[in-house]
Order: C-alpha cells, then sequence, then structure tokens
C-alpha cells in the first residue's frame, strides 16, 4: 500500500492500529477490513465504499470523506466532530453504529438507512432531507439539529425534542412520533 491508492480492492485487510495518516484513497473498495484504532488523520478517501468493515475508535482528525459509502458495517466510538467539514459526504446503510457523536455537521441529504444506531449524539448538525428510515435509534438524541423535511418513517426508540431541533415537514409514523409526548408526563391510552 502506497501513500496515494487509486482503484484498489481491499479484502480481508487488518488496519488495526495502523498509521494511515496522510494516506490518499480514490474509488477503492475495502470489504471486510478491520480499522480498530487506525489512524486517519489528514488520510483522504474519495469515492471510496466499505463493506462489512469494522470501524472502531479510529482517529478522524481532518479526515477527509468525499462521497464514501458504509454498507453492513460495524461503526463505533468515533467522534465526528474533527472530521474535515470540506466536501464532506458519506452514507450510511444497514450498519451498526454506536456511542458515536455527530457534532456540527453539514450533511442535509445523509442517508443513515435501516441501522441500529445506539447511543449516538447528534448535536448542532444539518441533516434537513436525510433519511433515517428504518432505523433503531436506541437511546439517540438530537440536539439543535436542523431535521425539516428528514425522513424518520419506520424509525424505532428516537429521542427528538420539537423544542430543541427544526422539525418542519420532517416524516415520522406511528407509534413512534409519540416519544414528542414523553417529556410532558402525560398518560395515552
Amino acid at each position: 500500500m502506497t501513500m496515494d491508492n487509486y482503484n484498489q480492492r481491499f479484502e480481508g485487510h487488518n488496519f488495526t492500529e495502523v498509521d494511515l495518516r496522510n494516506h490518499s484513497f480514490e474509488q477503492c473498495a475495502f470489504i471486510s477490513c478491520n480499522f480498530t484504532k487506525t489512524l486517519l488523520s489528514n488520510a483522504s478517501f474519495d469515492n471510496c465504499s466499505f463493506e462489512d468493515c469494522n470501524l472502531n475508535s479510529m482517529g478522524l482528525v481532518n479526515c477527509k470523506w468525499q462521497e464514501v459509502s458504509f454498507k453492513h458495517c460495524k461503526i463505533s466510538g468515533l467522534d465526528f466532530e474533527h472530521i474535515s467539514k470540506m466536501l464532506l459526504a458519506f452514507s450510511i446503510e444497514n450498519c451498526s453504529v454506536g456511542y458515536c457523536h455527530f457534532k456540527d455537521l453539514k450533511l442535509p441529504g445523509f442517508h443513515f438507512r435501516h441501522s441500529e444506531i445506539k447511543e449516538c449524539d447528534f448535536v448542532t448538525s444539518d441533516f434537513s432531507n436525510a433519511d433515517f428510515s428504518g432505523s433503531n435509534l436506541d437511546r439517540s438524541t438530537f440536539t439543535e439539529c436542523d431535521l425539516s423535511s428528514a425522513n424518520f418513517t419506520t424509525c424505532a426508540n428516537y429521542r427528538i425534542d420539537p423544542m430543541k431541533n427544526k422539525i418542519s415537514k420532517a416524516r415520522f409514523s406511528l407509534p413512534g412520533v409519540l416519544t414528542f409526548l414523553e417529556p410532558y408526563d402525560i398518560i395515552i391510552e
């Protein structure tokens, strides 16, 4: 593997605790790879895909993700606050996502579909027109986010305070939308 990687397929690689700082990957596919505690500071991923990968506790300071997709991956313990915001675009589908911190991100139209999203914090971010459909947002919270026109249909266990987030034209379905009433300690029969 060189510093610059173009149109390569990495299958079954163990990148655990590997230093990939300042590496660039363009049009690369990562299949069944382990990225636990991988250092990705200042690394760049452009038009790359990750499938069945383990992405835990990676260092993302100034890491660039442009048109990156994650499918059937385990993503845990990532702090997206320090990822490069320039041209940031990625999608997550059918993944297990836990204990991640999404702060100060602009991801309108973001795809976060059919995933298990456990105890994640979404803070001061733009997820307008995002698609969270079919996801289980177990104990995940949204604070001061723009969720305008976002799709939360068929979602479960989300915690969204409509007084602390923009939810105009967002789509919800029953019974999930009843969680909006939890702070009022009322009984619904």
